[in-house]
């Protein structure tokens, strides 16, 4: 086996490791985001219910100031009445109160109606708001949890970095360009096993010449179809 092979695998071994980390931080992540989503959804009905009980009061109170300007033109037609001798207009006028009345009786029904709804918006929305703080001190421990969890795992990446960059350093500049390079374009192995005369990752048949030299660890050679870096897996051994 070429001697640097046996470096190249320890990196790779050494990005899985890191990559590993980073699954398990990625699924610690999508643990908090589902806490999130469940306290974001409290607090968006809690808005709801606080926009609905807004609204109602704001119905209530321009149903009242309505009733209240009708009272004042009733004040004012009463007064009229009081003073006027003419029959005929005095009739007029006591039609107008009557009719007067009943509306301000209807928006005062109204008016009823919408007390009783603002009563009920705003205890929803103080449930809603009960609700809230149930919701965010149930999550309490499980935060709790994840966080301490989230400080183990970001401790165990920076450990796991420190050793992949000490890995990397054995290798030669050039050597190291050409890996993290592949590393990038590739979403497998860089390093894979030459199985059966073929390609570890893309099962194109290496020529025999060349299977020969990688064997004998002559060559540093990849694969001309995907560009993986082939090693005899028979004699593969990572750096301790």
């Amino acid at each position: 086996m070429h001697a640097d092979l046996v470096k190249l695998l320890d990196v790779q071994a050494r990005d899985a490791a890191v990559a590993e980390v980073e699954r398990r931080l990625e699924a610690l992540q999508g643990e908090a985001v589902i806490l999130d989503q469940a306290l974001h959804r409290a607090r968006e009905v809690l808005e709801t219910a606080r926009r609905a009980a807004l609204d109602a009061a704001r119905r209530r109170d321009e149903l009242e100031a309505k009733i209240e300007s009708y009272r004042v033109i009733q004040d004012r037609r009463q007064q009229r009445l009081e003073h006027v001798r003419n029959p005929k207009e005095a009739s007029t006028l006591m039609a107008e109160l009557d009719l007067a009345r009943s509306v301000v009786a209807k928006e005062e029904n109204d008016w009823v109606r919408s007390a009783d709804a603002v009563t009920l918006a705003q205890f929803k929305a103080a449930e809603e708001e009960r609700n809230v703080a149930v919701v965010a001190e149930g999550q309490v421990p499980e935060r709790d949890r994840l966080g301490l969890r989230r400080a183990e795992l970001e401790a165990e990446l920076a450990s796991a970095q420190r050793k992949r960059e000490e890995s990397a350093a054995r290798l030669d500049r050039p050597l190291r360009l050409r890996y993290d390079r592949l590393r990038k374009a590739r979403t497998g192995d860089v390093i894979v096993p030459l199985l059966g005369g073929s390609c570890g990752s893309c099962h194109t048949s290496i020529p025999l010449n060349r299977r020969s030299q990688i064997r004998a660890g002559t060559v540093l050679d990849g694969c001309e179809v995907c560009g993986a870096i082939l090693y005899p897996p028979e004699s593969a051994r990572p750096v301790p």
